[in-house]
């Protein structure tokens, strides 16, 4: 993450609380992506092993989340920031929430991977599942990438990449219903399957919240629910 600039009395004091707060954060967000990564792979290997060491890992991740809940409320009491530094803080604890989300839509993909070993399942559709998951794991990666270098054109390209997820999976999901239309024997694993696809979905949905806050924390300025174009014309102004 750049170096930012603060005028307060404390700005020493201020950014060294900061710095530890944000690598903090980034360091969960390489844990949350690798904890997607594995997942994604153990839903294309249907690896009930690797899902496994998914679920054992959780728990790490919401401990951080805490930790850093905790750090952030600390610095607001002890600091009283001014308002500039003030949207700092709201930008992690927002970041954070998100990371969290992620991780636990990776467990909730885990999970069904357990399920779904035990039904000895074969479909097409894990190959596609795997398409939607790369495609949700470069995401999140550059998402985390633009929070670090505090890179805003990367992440208005990521919020637009945002809608190709999001038709990528209507497309899937849509190829389910219809198989389980043709085949309601396989209605059980191919509602597991919906599922997955839906959760890849909304990790895509997170990843996106986060470029959204690090536009909020390079720019001040809110792109929440504005579409593309709007965002574009909002950070030329």
């Amino acid at each position: 993450m750049e170096h930012l600039e603060f005028d307060q009395q404390d700005r020493k004091v201020f950014n060294h609380d900061f710095e530890d707060v944000r690598n903090l954060l980034l360091k969960m967000g390489g844990m949350v992506e690798n904890q997607l990564r594995k997942t994604i792979l153990s839903l294309k290997d249907k690896s009930k092993e690797l899902a496994n060491d998914v679920l054992a890992k959780g728990d790490a991740i919401d401990e951080m989340e805490i930790e850093l809940d905790s750090e952030c409320t600390r610095i607001i009491a002890e600091r009283q920031p001014k308002a500039s530094d003030l949207r700092l803080i709201i930008s992690v604890i927002k970041s954070i929430t998100d990371l969290e989300r992620i991780g636990d839509q990776a467990e909730k993909i885990a999970y069904i991977v357990g399920e779904l070993s035990l039904i000895d399942y074969q479909s097409p559709f894990y190959h596609e599942l795997d398409h939607l998951g790369q495609k949700v794991l470069g995401v999140l990666s550059a998402a985390l990438n633009a929070l670090a270098k505090l890179d805003t054109d990367q992440a208005i390209d990521l919020v637009e990449k945002d809608q190709i997820i999001n038709a990528h999976f209507l497309q899937l999901n849509d190829k389910i219903i219809n198989q389980m239309i043709k085949t309601p024997s396989e209605l059980k694993s191919l509602f597991l399957l919906s599922h997955c696809a839906k959760a890849l979905e909304r990790i895509g949905d997170h990843a996106k919240n986060i470029c959204e806050y690090t536009i909020y924390l390079a720019k001040g300025k809110d792109i929440r629910h504005k579409d593309i174009q709007s965002i574009k014309a909002n950070l030329s102004d």
